[in-house]
């Protein structure tokens, strides 16, 4: 109840109206898993899941979307020579509105499939919904992997303290430090880069990957270590993806708990009902399930080329796997292997552009001033920002087997206090401490 209290008010102090939304999925998610598990007729199970996927994806529409579809409607409809007035409603985007949701539906859905009985305990449920650490931005919640930690006992332990701390200090490292540092460089070459030389724009595109990458796993670690010290585990979000050779394992590495929702109820399922497709199938279930995910990052056309690109990529991988393994044992397998990563990394940032760009236009606008812009003058680049993303990486390929880069808790003392006062005195010393930036997902 304490923490079922918390979480509530923590989430009002945004807005408190918001929280009879949040109080109402859950409670409505809730009652359709009950009546899921204690019916038995196949036509009444398909009927309460159907209810809940229009309730909850109305809600989320309605919110978050509706003035996207109107409008581009209009706009549809304005190119076909109909004169078309629509001003915008005022609606307020609920904060962690797409994360919640995801959270319920995956559930529903899992009870749906009879993998687990719904929950009996009312406070216990919606506690698990509204959990604060893992509420605003993820990491998106399995019910079977949170809500029992509920019902079981919790003992204080000194270790997953130091853990939980090492994990929030590392977390606030890469967001008060490196994200928000890159941010004035990410945010000035995005909003001037008719003036800008195409290298400087290119480097603010690798930039933005990093600030995004700090930014988000930041606010992952945060979380993570946050719940530990409660005594909970929430699941890894992050997995050093900047290590990977191919986009499929970037993806299984990065936002991992999106990467595994999308996978098991968006990809499995449309690839099963398109199985009589052949290798079609699985490509039509890529691009579908990415486009989608791309939709869900936010209303607005970048997202949705984004989320197509990435499954367009996803498709091409799965189409050529037998190929690409071939390839890899002909040639030198460490070339192949940094050559793919290089590869991997290019096409990550590239759409990292799309990802971050206003509108199509603001993203054409800044991808022709990097193709046809005169490259005559010195490039704008400060090498301070440089060094952050090449410490950065240094440092997670080392502590790559750990599942975060500090958690040096079985290192020396004196080793160990040393990194951890001076991570401190850099983040209280960082200029940035009292002019921190929003966390880029909290718009998601």
């Amino acid at each position: 109840m304490l923490l079922l209290v918390s979480s509530y008010v923590f989430y009002g102090w945004w807005d408190w109206r918001f929280c009879f939304l949040l109080l109402f999925s859950s409670t409505f998610g809730f009652f359709v898993t009950k009546l899921l598990s204690e019916t038995d007729s196949d036509k009444k199970r398909r009927l309460y899941m159907n209810l809940s996927i229009v309730v909850h994806i109305g809600i989320l529409c309605y919110y978050k979307y509706f003035n996207f579809f109107i409008s581009s409607f209009t706009d549809f409809a304005k190119n076909l020579g109909f004169n078309v007035d629509y001003t915008p409603l005022q609606i307020a985007l609920p904060l962690a509105i797409s994360f919640f949701t995801f959270h319920i539906l995956g559930y529903t859905y899992d009870v749906y499939q009879r993998k687990y009985p719904a929950s009996n305990n009312y406070f216990e449920f919606i506690a698990h919904i509204a959990f604060f650490p893992q509420l605003v931005a993820g990491p998106i919640e399995r019910a079977n992997h949170l809500l029992p930690q509920f019902a079981n006992k919790r003992q204080f332990s000194w270790i997953k303290m130091e853990d939980g701390l090492m994990q929030m200090l590392w977390g606030f490292f890469k967001k008060i430090v490196i994200a928000d540092t890159l941010a004035t460089q990410v945010n000035y070459a995005f909003a001037h880069y008719q003036d800008l030389h195409p290298i400087t724009l290119i480097i603010a595109v690798i930039m933005f990957t990093f600030q995004m990458y700090c930014d988000f796993s930041g606010y992952s670690d945060i979380a993570l270590g946050c719940a530990r010290l409660l005594g909970f585990e929430l699941l890894q979000n992050f997995n050093y993806p900047f290590f990977s050779t191919s986009v499929s394992e970037f993806w299984r590495k990065w936002h991992m708990s999106l990467s595994n929702w999308i996978q098991d109820y968006l990809f499995t399922p449309i690839s099963f009902n398109k199985r009589a497709w052949g290798k079609f199938g699985i490509f039509y279930a890529a691009l579908v399930s990415f486009t989608i995910s791309g939709l869900w990052h936010g209303a607005n056309w970048t997202f949705i080329i984004w989320g197509a690109v990435h499954g367009i990529a996803i498709g091409y991988e799965l189409l050529t796997k037998k190929k690409r393994k071939g390839w890899a044992k002909k040639y030198n397998p460490i070339a192949y292997s940094i050559g793919s990563g290089i590869l991997v990394f290019i096409f990550w940032s590239f759409t990292q552009l799309i990802f971050r760009a206003t509108s199509v236009d603001h993203f054409y606008g800044i991808l022709k001033q990097i193709v046809t812009a005169k490259w005559v003058f010195q490039p704008e680049v400060n090498s301070v920002y440089l060094l952050y993303i090449v410490g950065l990486l240094l440092f997670e390929w080392f502590q790559r087997s750990k599942p975060y880069a500090l958690q040096i808790i079985n290192w020396p003392y004196y080793i160990k206090w040393a990194i951890c006062a001076l991570i401190i005195i850099t983040i209280f010393s960082s200029k940035n401490l009292n002019n921190q930036t929003e966390f880029l997902y909290f718009q998601f």
